[in-house]
């Protein structure tokens, strides 16, 4: 980052006081990252590219969160603000974070040895109270490392620049931890078995979806959730933003239809379409159904509540007539049908928010004051009401995991007039066994155990995981089709499967290499292109090359062309062979410059350089003659493209036609080809 203003230099002769105000006063006053303006605020933010940086000058002393904290003591908050500022201008970083934590350990560590938050009191004894400070501030071994790294750089910034001249030096004593995702040791297996489900706790998620519309709609709703989590990788927040509507079929370029689902990633991801692959097509599509059939209550509710704020929708479990007014008393039995509760009085109530709603009204509740009530409960869970997601795309009464609350409850009705959103953890709760949850999850209301007796512990995180993981290792086969869909055997996935013997062979057919396979599929494919696939009456294979396919045959002698590939005779293009047109354009330019050049020269009477024009223009037009060839439109796919012979003869052939010999040569007169393409080879 360069800027036009004055830099701080430290200078050995003044001693550390003067050279750190000398510091703080020129980062104050030149730098203008962070806004010269901003320097008594605690908090700063900046635009770097197309994200906001923001450091906040906290201090670990005292509690503290984004919204409330203490600043840094003083003087060290002036340094602090100066060195980030300085930091910042020679490197504008994307996150903070790291510098911030290693001046928070700073000043704590000043304080504990010192006694004062003062960065002229830096010495070993200071030193030594660091890796106290950083093992009780940062628990995570990777923020250690990261921040001891920035650690080090502030020391050494102040040792070098006269601050602490006398400090000892200090390495990052924190070793960058290893990523234990992609280790291949012992630790690193185990590492990813902890994090990878096993199959037989897939397998179980597949019983409990095939079997749950006879286990009971909380079966069928968390089991939907789950399967959409199987059908692409994806955090189970994101699930909650998925509308009614997710669902889209479009067609891949063999014409056949694919299933997706519109998605929108939650850490800033962009919006898009997750593919279904297709053993999962049908799941996908079954628990669309099931989650869009148990919340259309819950959706009508929201809708209501979106259209007749604070009003209360009068709903089937209500029992008051057609005509009853919205501010007439509501009897127990009133109350109790319209919110589906069990009040035996409203004299004696434990429910604080009952004798809360008395006691603003009076001790009478009707309609009314029920409406704005409920409303105000139910719409406060959604912070962007009537919208479910940040970005105000999804309204609650479009959301398709929207439920009624007590829907999934086994002593209460589902209230008539609610809408909720799980959250994640309330998703785990049904598939993550754990004291705590005792027999909230689904495996123990319905007898499922793996045969190790060890718990089931699946959250919606594994899910990711194991779906990635067989994804990557082709694993999404029959087996596991089968399972979902409750099948006793994987044979019995053909039952189910509708397709004419015509269009399963046009799939196999689909993905094999078929015999007669042009040389395009071939080297898109990886599979050797043979001497007779380009045109050559020869055994064996010829090579592929980033201009095309040398049809040299190396058994006989060696290439007499020294890698000289774009004019020899032996080197033919293929028409859709994209890095071989891409290339050869790259090579015109160049040609046609060294041309211009050699042009000048000759012009200038320069000894040697109409040679050079000459050979530069017929390398030239060679290149054009292939690539007008392989841009012609009437050129298909696949075509094996060669300099025409008649218009490259050797040496040894043009000798002979010229003395009326037959070599198969056509003359130059009787040639019958595209006027600009023969004006390319006449350069």
């Amino acid at each position: 980052m360069t800027e036009n203003v004055i830099r701080f230099k430290a200078k050995a002769e003044l001693d550390a006081e003067q050279n750190l105000v000398r510091f703080i006063e020129d980062c104050r006053t030149h730098l203008t990252v962070f806004s010269k303006d901003k320097w008594h605020e605690n908090k700063w933010d900046t635009i770097n590219g197309n994200r906001k940086v923001v450091v906040r000058f906290s201090t670990n002393l005292k509690p503290s969160n984004s919204y409330s904290y203490e600043p840094l003591a003083q003087p060290f908050l002036d340094f602090a603000k100066a060195y980030i500022k300085n930091s910042y201008t020679d490197r504008p970083v994307s996150n903070l974070q790291r510098h911030m934590e290693a001046l928070r350990v700073l000043e704590e560590a000043l304080v504990l040895a010192t006694g004062e938050a003062d960065i002229l009191m830096l010495n070993g004894t200071v030193l030594e109270r660091l890796d106290e400070v950083f093992q009780r501030q940062l628990s995570d071994s990777t923020a250690r490392n990261k921040s001891g790294y920035q650690m080090e750089l502030i020391l050494d910034f102040c040792r070098e620049n006269f601050i602490a001249p006398s400090l000892p030096e200090w390495s990052n004593p924190y070793r960058k931890v290893k990523d234990l995702t992609i280790a291949l040791d012992e630790k690193g297996k185990e590492y990813r078995s902890e994090k990878l489900p096993t199959t037989e706790e897939m397998m179980l998620v597949a019983e409990l979806f095939s079997k749950a519309p006879q286990l009971g709609i909380e079966a069928e709703y968390y089991t939907a959730i789950y399967a959409l989590l199987m059908a692409a990788p994806s955090r189970g927040s994101e699930e909650t933003t998925l509308s009614v509507d997710c669902i889209v079929w479009e067609k891949d370029k063999a014409g056949d239809n694919q299933l997706g689902i519109r998605w929108t990633p939650a850490k800033k991801g962009k919006a898009g379409i997750k593919w279904v692959p297709p053993v999962m097509q049908d799941i996908v599509i079954m628990a669309v159904e099931r989650l869009t059939r148990i919340g259309e209550p819950a959706r009508n509710a929201a809708k209501f509540a979106e259209e007749n704020p604070e009003q209360f929708m009068v709903h089937d479990g209500c029992i008051t007539p057609s005509s009853f007014s919205e501010n007439a008393s509501l009897s127990v039995t009133q109350l109790n049908a319209a919110l589906s509760i069990k009040l035996l009085n409203l004299t004696s109530v434990n429910a604080k928010w009952i004798n809360k709603l008395l006691e603003d009204n009076q001790g009478v509740i009707t309609y009314k004051t029920l409406g704005k009530f409920e409303y105000e409960k139910y719409t406060k869970k959604f912070p962007k009401w009537p919208y479910v997601d940040k970005g105000k795309k999804v309204k609650a009464s479009e959301a398709l995991l929207l439920h009624r609350e007590n829907e999934f409850h086994a002593g209460f009705n589902p209230r008539g007039f609610s809408f909720c959103i799980p959250t994640v953890n309330y998703i785990n709760d049904r598939f993550a066994e754990s004291k705590a949850k005792g027999e909230r999850t689904l495996w123990a209301k319905h007898g499922l155990r793996l045969e190790s007796g060890k718990p089931i512990e699946l959250t919606t995180h594994r899910a990711r995981h194991w779906l990635s993981t067989m994804a990557e290792s082709g694993g999404m086969d029959e087996l596991i089709l089968a399972n979902w869909a409750g099948r006793a055997k994987v044979g019995d996935n053909k039952k189910y499967d509708h397709r004419t013997e015509d269009e399963k062979s046009e799939q196999v057919a689909d993905l094999m290499i078929p015999q007669n396979a042009g040389v395009l599929e071939k080297i898109k494919h990886r599979i050797p292109v043979t001497f007779k696939d380009i045109g050559k009456d020869l055994d064996g294979a010829a090579i592929v090359t980033e201009l095309g396919v040398c049809e040299h045959d190396y058994a006989m002698s060696p290439c007499q062309r020294h890698g000289d590939c774009e004019t020899c005779k032996e080197l033919v293009c293929i028409k859709g062979f994209s890095d071989s047109l891409g290339l050869l354009k790259t090579r015109e330019q160049e040609v046609q410059s060294q041309l211009n050049k050699a042009l000048v020269d000759h012009e200038m009477g320069a000894f040697g350089a109409d040679r050079w024009v000459t050979n530069h223009g017929w390398r030239l037009s060679h290149i054009r003659t292939k690539i007008r060839i392989l841009e012609d439109e009437n050129t298909p796919e696949g075509t094996v493209v060669r300099i025409p012979e008649e218009y490259d003869p050797s040496p040894v052939k043009e000798m002979l036609r010229e003395k009326g010999l037959d070599t198969e040569v056509t003359s130059p007169e009787k040639i019958q080809f595209e006027d600009d393409l023969f004006e390319l080879m006449e350069l």
